[in-house]
């Protein structure tokens, strides 16, 4: 074989495994999405057996973007760049018929069941906070089991949480009657 022709091969050998090398501090995309199951960071308060129509109720996301819940600690801004993680809330019962005020947070574009959660640099916490008014009387039935989303800007490597509304029942429902 030629000399020149090997030089030449292992030039572009070299430069295509320098290439596919990620940048320092750079997110290796390896397709391994990180999940955590962390209990009881959804909120209802007050939380009651039986309210009266046009009481209102508080519900409230927050989780810490530095926390270990993947194993290492991690910083989930600082890995993802994201300042909304995508909440998808199996509880849109409560929201139906009744008056919503975003307090932190707000409703997806065009999706039925997902809400931002938004990070807040100033403390640190991604946070969803949502006034509910009780307008519509009746039995609600809400199913407490959850999942929010952290993406990056580049959709590389999601981390998943998934939680639940604090005081589930067995059923992993909150049960309550608006009279």
């Amino acid at each position: 074989m030629d000399t020149k022709f090997l030089k030449i091969f292992f030039v572009l050998l070299i430069l295509s495994v320098l290439q596919s090398c990620p940048n320092i501090g750079e997110e290796v995309c390896d397709g391994k999405d990180a999940s955590a199951t962390i209990p009881d960071l959804i909120t209802i308060s007050p939380l009651k057996q039986i309210y009266n129509q046009g009481e209102e109720i508080i519900y409230q996301l927050t989780i810490p973007s530095q926390n270990n819940y993947f194993g290492d600690p991690v910083d989930l801004y600082q890995k993802t760049g994201t300042s909304n993680g995508w909440y998808i809330a199996s509880a849109t019962q409560l929201f139906d018929g009744n008056n919503i005020t975003y307090i932190k947070g707000s409703k997806k574009n065009g999706a039925e069941n997902w809400y931002n959660v938004t990070y807040n640099s100033a403390n640190g916490y991604y946070e969803l906070e949502i006034k509910v008014q009780l307008n519509k009387a009746g039995n609600y039935s809400l199913f407490a089991d959850d999942r929010i989303d952290f993406l990056g800007s580049d959709k590389c490597n999601r981390n998943f949480i998934y939680t639940n509304i604090k005081g589930k029942n067995a059923d992993n429902k909150i049960e309550f009657k608006v009279q």
